[in-house]
């Protein structure tokens, strides 16, 4: 269970990670023309009107909010009842590749100059590319054993406090 991870690393994967997937999901969900149009705005002007976009834009934009409430059920029933290590650490590698992947991509589609000027990001920008980057190094400092030891399951704590009293 995540609860073996140290503290912040179990806050930034079970709570905050969590949270902003379900703001992805209400927000492609909410406001998909608002959702659509976040995604390459540099902008947070709301002077300009947001433009109507088709139905195949609106159904990916749908899509991807519903993929994004996929990965916080997946998130939650492994890192919430799992207690092995082993599950919880396959589990972040491939949350880690995907966050590379998605930072990567996103920059892409935005292009240098927009990825490179931070200040004129949006609050679209800064989730997809500030805040998976944020998790990302979170999940490469806990492989690399940053935040400390993980802590043991319960059940391995009750086996060795049976073999003290044993002994």
């Amino acid at each position: 269970m995540a609860s073996q991870l140290p503290a912040f690393p179990r806050i930034v994967f079970t709570i905050l990670e969590p949270i902003s997937l379900i703001s992805g999901t209400l927000g492609a969900f909410i406001d998909t023309d608002w959702f659509v149009t976040s995604q390459t705005s540099t902008s947070t002007s709301t002077s300009s009107p947001i433009q109507a976009y088709d139905s195949n834009a609106r159904l990916v934009a749908l899509q991807l909010g519903n993929t994004y409430f996929l990965l916080c059920l997946l998130g939650v029933a492994v890192l919430w009842t799992t207690s092995e290590l082993r599950v919880v650490r396959n589990y972040l590698l491939a949350a880690w590749v995907a966050d590379i992947s998605h930072v990567w991509l996103t920059c892409w589609a935005l292009g240098w100059a927009r990825s490179a000027d931070v200040a004129a990001w949006n609050a679209m920008t800064w989730g997809n590319v500030g805040f998976t980057t944020f998790l990302c190094l979170t999940r490469t400092a806990w492989f690399l054993g940053l935040f400390g030891p993980d802590r043991p399951a319960a059940a391995v704590e009750v086996k060795n406090a049976k073999e003290k009293k044993k002994a």
